[in-house]
């Protein structure tokens, strides 16, 4: 079965193979980094390339993960955003990441919508989702806030780092976004 999501100007599919240097390229920047890395610096080729491989094997293990997100317009790949829960992870997370050069445009919003309707629907018994976000990342909150998520008193701690938990309930948000 092929997965593909296509809103008004994205095409989301699963992340595969032919992301990984996309990815590692997007990482790679200062910006993206500074929320989602140890440390909040790139981390070097190899140790990016293997996060990459966790994304792709998420898939295969969990039978679902990160969309790629491709502009309808130009093709271009321009992040990631979707359903994520390694072992160890707080709860079902929706997560997203688009390059920097993108940012401004909506591209996470627009995804993370689609990619929790998504989410929904594949598991009916889902009672909320989460994300879980580092507390200086203004950008990450507004986003969360426009996908119908609110800030909770959770914790969760990664990396020795405390990340706050954002959280939508299923039947709110459906009623708002369904």
């Amino acid at each position: 079965m092929t997965i593909r999501i296509e809103t008004d100007r994205l095409i989301l599919r699963p992340f595969g193979a032919d992301d990984v240097e996309d990815h590692i390229a997007m990482m790679q920047d200062e910006k993206t980094a500074a929320y989602l890395t140890p440390g909040g610096k790139p981390r070097d080729y190899g140790d990016e390339w293997r996060a990459a491989a966790c994304y792709v094997g998420h898939w295969s293990i969990r039978g679902y993960g990160f969309f790629s997100v491709d502009e309808k317009e130009t093709g271009e790949w321009v992040g990631r955003v979707g359903p994520w829960r390694p072992g160890g992870w707080y709860g079902l997370e929706c997560g997203w990441s688009i390059v920097p050069r993108r940012w401004g445009r909506g591209y996470a919003v627009e995804a993370a919508i689609a990619t929790i309707k998504w989410t929904f629907d594949k598991f009916p018994d889902l009672p909320r989702i989460i994300s879980v976000i580092d507390p200086d990342n203004a950008n990450s909150q507004a986003v969360a806030r426009k996908v119908g998520e609110t800030k909770t008193d959770e914790v969760f701690e990664f990396w020795e780092h405390k990340l706050d938990v954002w959280a939508a309930g299923r039947e709110d948000w459906l009623a708002r976004f369904g």
